[in-house]
């Protein structure tokens, strides 16, 4: 029990020293899926998906058993749920920050990278998340020309 209790005051910890990155993260997140009915800046701003689209529903097929689903949406989400596993188990758990964290991070960020460029010049456009949005900022701007 007490060890529990240990966890969720580091989790809190955690929640307390980014709550105004969170509060403007909720905000961000209603205010352009209100205007863009979509999130990603990338997305909003070119019309072009970024590396992470699709990622949140990967993840979430993914952990749910929908493996093959996870995967048509974002072939990196393994990568990322193996590491924000091994990073949240050593920072709440065991209470460690490793210095071979950001190691970590950049190899699945230049992962997350290569499989994007691979996908782009592959299969863009094509299935979501792989499509083109045509309701972006950009292509109003020019249009406007």
């Amino acid at each position: 029990m007490r060890y529990m209790l240990i966890v969720l005051e580091r989790i809190w910890k955690d929640i307390k020293n980014f709550r105004v990155a969170i509060l403007a993260l909720i905000l961000y997140n209603v205010f352009v899926r209100s205007v863009f009915h979509a999130y990603c800046p990338q997305l909003i701003l070119t019309g072009f998906p970024c590396a992470g689209c699709g990622m949140t529903r990967a993840v979430f097929y993914i952990l749910t058993g929908s493996f093959a689903r996870g995967m048509r949406l974002n072939p990196a989400a393994p990568l990322w749920i193996l590491f924000l596993g091994w990073f949240l188990i050593n920072r709440y758990l065991r209470g460690v920050s490793p210095k071979s964290v950001y190691v970590w991070l950049g190899l699945v960020c230049a992962a997350t990278l290569i499989i994007y460029l691979y996908r782009m010049l592959q299969y863009f456009p094509g299935e979501p998340p792989l499509v083109y949005y045509r309701n972006n900022i950009l292509r109003r701007v020019v249009a406007k020309k």
